[in-house]
């Protein structure tokens, strides 16, 4: 293409911005393709032939021609031009984004239109191919069909003849039929090589072995007729072999795709193998429940998630081996594995998702050690499938698991672009703004968006008061710039913090009074009112109405953050999906693994508070932003994803991340401990001794504690404890990194650790501290301050027993030292005032199926209720108490634990007061206050529960009954999350 023809191209994508934007027509730059679009409209389909002709067309040219072309078909564009044919011209434009590649895109610019929009058959079938349809009465999409079907290659060689012949025919008598068959057989013979069962054939050439697996891609909502660049990688590269492999692909290129493919293949070989999924994120496992796990069972495999929580309850214990595929977090697995310790043998893949995250403060650990003790404790070898998005040093990584220069796969492809976007003041304009949209490429690919924000934009009047205000803070400024993104989709605002001057809550404050300054119905307009209501009316119940996301909600956004319980989360990711909440103020929480359709990331900043570093903030890896701004521009929803930056302060920080550099390593968080201490044990000149270790006990010895537990099988001997305890330690993915001092720093302190569990090895009593998960000074507390042969532990039957309550509460896990510090600290942490009283009365009431606005009548604000309950019970303080009850199991392992006292840290994480509510929950019920109606609901059936086989049993039977719930006597959004679940239940 000539370099007029490129400009154009570049020209008319900043053109649409103007317009997708709404900027002002006297601020647009002046387009000379628009005077001449004509001559712009024939270069482009010149262009166009020129590439289906070649044998081998230039990609790059052809997505370059696909961006020029679809402007004359998209809405409140097209009718700019006049003479062209809309729908014969998005038939092209989709046309070449798949023949360069980006078939998701394809299928979108297709979606523009409707069969009936064509006439000819061979434009028909173009239409249905690209958009991914099975058109039943198109004689050439029903050949084609017959193919995917059955995955026989004649079929479709037969088919590129049959329009081959028809091409010929045509050449002579109609040029507008001979332009249609030319660009059939160009998509054709793309296709042949580049479907579903050439990929799957060509890994084993049996159709009955794949076919299963093929049929339920064609019969998915989006089909899947093949696979991306990066998948094909993969696949080419062994990822169904038996070795192990680890995968670097960008976010939303299909890697839980390929996970369901890894799934299957392995189950279909034996179907007697187990796959292990381990996915860091609560909310990543709960994604992969409801997906993932969905998808496995329609092809008859079954899986298990299990997430939270410390103490695996009764119904996870009886389910856990008889599942194809077992999801967990890492923490979650390890609690298992102090049941059943050789656990990890019943599988032969491990796939880590998320693998960025060994060198995470409050992840990564666990995930190391759960790694390294797979690795060297297995019967049988294991093979690692390890995934990531952005791990510049994945070879080390791979090595450290036991794969070779052979088995990386590192593709940069994503289904969608990503544009980035600088905003800066016009002329040093206190209230003007312009956007400067690719800022490290040349024109005309950069450009600027001029009055991007205008002056009417920033200096905003209170229509009640007439009272003026410029909008000059960075939060006003971050503010605004995401209410003008909606208007080309779906808008993140990204803070740091949950709270203050980075914080997401101050963002939503800000939002909520430029809105009602502006008198601004935007937002609240573009969506349907019944889902305002809906959302209002179930945030008042659970937070009050005057609570800030009640409010938001009202005004129609809403904000996101690790406080929420995750049912909270989900139901904001629900609206997302939906496309019924269009902006929503996030922290990292929303960009952990789960998959939400996104069109802009606005970044309000790149740095985070940190005491620890000089001036109290650090700038955030350049790995986690570019995980984060992934998200912008999902496959099959956007066909560009965009970042805009409002502060100049962080646009270094994200050149770094556009030109890829100065991304971090990963490093294992034991290394990350190691390294700095090493350096002061060389500087000062010290040796490593008991002593030194009690020093710096604040720094980490609870780490090495739990390290070295972990580290020790249960049967440990005295006789070998050392050299277990330096072939665990040498094995480490923190060693594999460390320098030779660094390395000699690991030995040496967990040489004189070991020297603390010596003593439980001598007594026999080392299984039971192993086996407990607790620490071993919470373990000595647990051991002197509990009567594990009391009868409660085998009677109880209520879970808030006044008399067990005292047992476990006040006579027993109040009285820890080790608790004690971890509310002290919870106390200073948010500048609070939290006692035992208090946590007693919270416990009682939301396990009573009380909701966040009674409970803080107490006297306890909001969001610090917010984070004891979903922070401080749930995981720091449920981890004593199933420590505690983990003991009690160990210590009367001839009599039965009571159901009621198993499940009791569950029920206190999720606020329940019986086992009905949680097997509801553990059937798929997600949402907390339609577990608390339906529940309510079956004690006015007279159901008595008996287990959760029973319970499935009996909501299957009285399937219609449930569905027949008056709506009026449940939020709207309970009530749809009860249906969807009975629905869903088989």
């Amino acid at each position: 293409m000539n370099k007029i023809l490129n400009t154009w191209i570049a020209e008319s994508e900043s053109w649409q911005s103007f317009i997708d934007f709404k900027i002002p027509k006297e601020a647009r730059a002046r387009y000379p393709f628009l005077s001449k679009y004509d001559d712009f409209y024939l270069s482009l389909m010149s262009s166009c032939f020129e590439e289906l002709k070649k044998e081998n067309p230039d990609l790059s040219k052809m997505l370059s021609i696909a961006h020029g072309l679809e402007i004359f078909s998209l809405e409140n564009k097209r009718n700019n031009f006049e003479g062209i044919d809309y729908s014969n011209n998005a038939l092209y434009s989709a046309a070449m984004y798949y023949l360069a590649g980006y078939s998701s895109s394809a299928c979108i610019i297709s979606s523009l239109f409707n069969n009936d929009d064509f006439n000819s058959t061979a434009d028909k079938f173009i239409f249905s191919f690209l958009k991914r349809e099975n058109n039943k009465s198109n004689e050439f999409s029903i050949t084609l069909n017959d193919f995917l079907r059955n995955g026989d290659f004649f079929i479709v060689k037969n088919l590129i003849n049959k329009l081959q012949a028809k091409l010929e025919e045509s050449l002579n008598n109609n040029s507008i039929d001979f332009t249609a068959f030319l660009l059939c057989i160009s998509i054709l013979k793309k296709f042949i090589d580049d479907n579903i069962w050439f990929d799957l054939l060509n890994l084993h050439n049996n159709v009955d072995y794949w076919k299963p697996y093929v049929i339920k891609c064609l019969n998915k909502s989006s089909p899947i007729w093949s696979f991306f660049p990066s998948q094909r990688l993969a696949l080419e590269k062994g990822v169904l072999s038996d070795k192990t492999i680890s995968l670097q692909m960008p976010t939303s290129s299909g890697k839980t795709y390929l996970s369901e493919i890894i799934i299957y293949n392995e189950i279909r070989q034996n179907n007697k193998n187990k796959v292990l999924y381990l996915a860091p994120f609560r909310a990543l496992a709960a994604e992969l429940k409801k997906t993932l796990g969905s998808e496995l069972r329609s092809l008859g495999i079954s899986s298990k998630t299990i997430y939270g929580g410390n103490l695996p309850t009764t119904e996870e214990r009886d389910n856990l081996f008889n599942c194809n595929v077992l999801i967990s977090t890492p923490e979650k697995f390890m609690a298992i594995e102090n049941i059943f310790p050789n656990i990890h043998n019943e599988f032969s893949t491990i796939i880590c998702d998320e693998g960025h995250l060994l060198d995470d403060y409050s992840r990564g650990l666990e995930y190391e050690l759960l790694l390294t003790r797979i690795k060297i404790n297995s019967e049988t070898p294991k093979r690692f499938i390890f995934v990531s998005a952005i791990i510049p040093n994945l070879a080390e990584i791979n090595h450290w698991l036991g794969g070779d220069e052979n088995t990386i796969v590192e593709s940069d492809y994503r289904p969608t672009q990503l544009e980035f976007a600088f905003l800066y003041r016009m002329d040093q304009s206190r209230d003007r703004f312009y956007l400067n949209v690719n800022p490290t490429k040349k024109r005309p690919f950069n450009y600027q968006l001029y009055r991007f924000l205008d002056s009417n934009e920033v200096n905003i009047v209170n229509p009640n008061t007439g009272q003026k205000r410029l909008l000059a803070s960075k939060k006003a400024i971050s503010s605004a710039v995401a209410l003008k993104s909606i208007n080309i989709g779906s808008v993140f605002l990204f803070a740091p913090h949950k709270r203050g001057y980075t914080g997401v809550e101050g963002l939503a404050s800000e939002l909520l009074s430029q809105l009602e300054w502006t008198n601004n119905k935007s937002l609240i307009n573009s969506y349907n009112h019944k889902t305002i209501d809906d959302l209002v009316g179930y945030f008042s119940k659970v937070f009050g109405d005057t609570y800030l996301l009640t409010k938001t909600a009202s005004v129609g956004f809403l904000f996101h953050h690790g406080d929420f319980p995750q049912f909270i989360r989900e139901i904001i990711e629900d609206q997302i999906r939906a496309n019924q909440i269009k902006l929503v103020i996030c922290t990292n929480t929303l960009a952990e693994g789960i998959n939400l359709p996104i069109k802009t990331i606005v970044i309000h900043s790149t740095e985070r508070f940190n005491s620890d570093v000089p001036g109290n903030y650090e700038v955030l890896k350049i790995r986690d932003l570019k995980n984060l701004v992934g998200r912008a521009g999902r496959a099959g929803k956007e066909t560009k994803g965009l970042i805009i930056i409002p502060h100049e302060s962080d646009f270094r920080t994200i050149e770094k991340l556009i030109n890829e550099v100065d991304i971090e390593p990963v490093k294992g968080d034991l290394y990350n401990l190691i390294k700095p201490f090493t350096h002061e044990l060389i500087t000062k000149g010290l040796v490593v001794t008991q002593e030194l270790l009690d020093k710096y006990s604040n720094y980490f010895e609870d780490i090495l504690d739990k390290s070295l537990i972990e580290m020790l099988a249960e049967d440990i001997n005295e006789e070998d404890l050392m050299e277990t305890v330096e072939k665990f330690v040498s094995n480490t993915f923190s060693y594999y990194q460390s320098s030779s001092d660094e390395r000699d720093t690991l030995k040496k302190i967990f040489s004189i650790k070991a020297e603390t569990v010596l003593p439980f090895i001598k007594n026999d009593e080392f299984q039971d501290l192993k086996n407990s998960g607790a620490s071993i000074s919470s373990y000595k507390e647990l051991s002197e301050i509990f009567d594990f042969e009391n009868e409660i532990w085998e009677n109880l039957t209520d879970a808030l027993a006044e008399d067990w309550l005292s047992f476990i509460l006040d006579n027993g896990i109040f009285l820890m030292e080790t608790f004690q510090s971890i509310i002290t600290e919870f106390n200073s942490i948010n500048s609070c005032d939290i006692d035992n009283q208090k946590i007693k009365t919270v416990i009682i009431m939301w396990m009573n199926g009380e909701w966040f606005e009674n409970i803080s009548k107490i006297g306890i604000e909001m969001h610090h209720l917010l984070r004891l309950i979903n922070n401080f019970l749930s995981f720091k303080m449920n981890t004593l108490v199933s420590s505690a009850i983990r003991l009690a199991e160990i210590r009367n392992s001839e009599k039965e634990i009571s159901p009621i006292i198993i499940s009791w840290p569950s029920l206190l994480q999720f606020g329940f007061n019986n086992i009905s509510k949680l097997n509801l929950m553990e059937l798929g019920l997600t949402d907390r206050e339609a577990v608390l109606q339906l529940d309510g609901y079956l004690k006015n059936l007279n159901y008595v529960h008996l287990n959760i086989s029973d319970l499935k049993k009996y909501l299957l039977k009285n399937k219609e009954i449930i569905l027949g719930i008056p709506k009026d006597d449940i939020p709207s959004i309970a009530k749809k999350s009860i249906d969807n679940f009975i629905r869903k239940l088989g």
